[in-house]
C-alpha cells in the first residue's frame, strides 16, 4: 500500500465552518457564486469572504446549549416520597408496580 502525502496543499470542496455557525448570517442567491457570509461574533457583523476551516470563535448551533436542554428536560417524580431516585437494583425492580413514577414535563 502506497502513502501519498501533500504537504502545505489546500482541501478541495469541503464546507465552511459557517454553515453550521450560530454567529454566521448567509445569505444565497440561486447561483453558486451568489452568497454573502457576515460573521456576527463582534458587533457590527463584519463580512467573511473566503470559506471558513478553523474559526477561535465557532459555535455549533445544530448542538443544543445548556439553556435549551434545561427547558426540554422533564421532572421526575416519585408519588412515594420515601423512595430514592435514580436507578434500580434488580431487587427494588422486581418490587416496583406499574403507575410508582409520574413523568411530567418541565414547564
Amino acid at each position: 500500500m502506497t502513502v501519498n502525502r501533500i504537504r502545505s496543499g489546500t482541501l478541495q470542496g469541503t464546507e465552511s465552518l459557517c454553515n453550521s455557525c450560530y454567529w454566521a448570517h448567509i445569505q444565497r442567491g440561486f447561483a453558486e457564486s451568489e452568497e454573502i457570509v457576515l460573521c456576527a461574533f463582534l458587533r457590527p457583523a463584519r463580512p467573511v469572504p473566503f470559506k471558513v476551516s478553523e474559526c477561535t470563535d465557532y459555535c455549533d448551533k445544530r448542538i443544543p446549549s445548556k439553556q435549551d436542554m434545561e427547558e426540554i428536560a422533564w421532572i421526575i417524580r416519585t408519588k412515594d416520597i420515601n423512595r430514592p431516585m435514580g436507578f434500580a437494583s434488580k431487587c427494588e425492580d422486581s418490587e416496583a408496580k406499574d403507575g410508582d413514577v409520574e413523568v411530567v414535563p418541565a414547564s
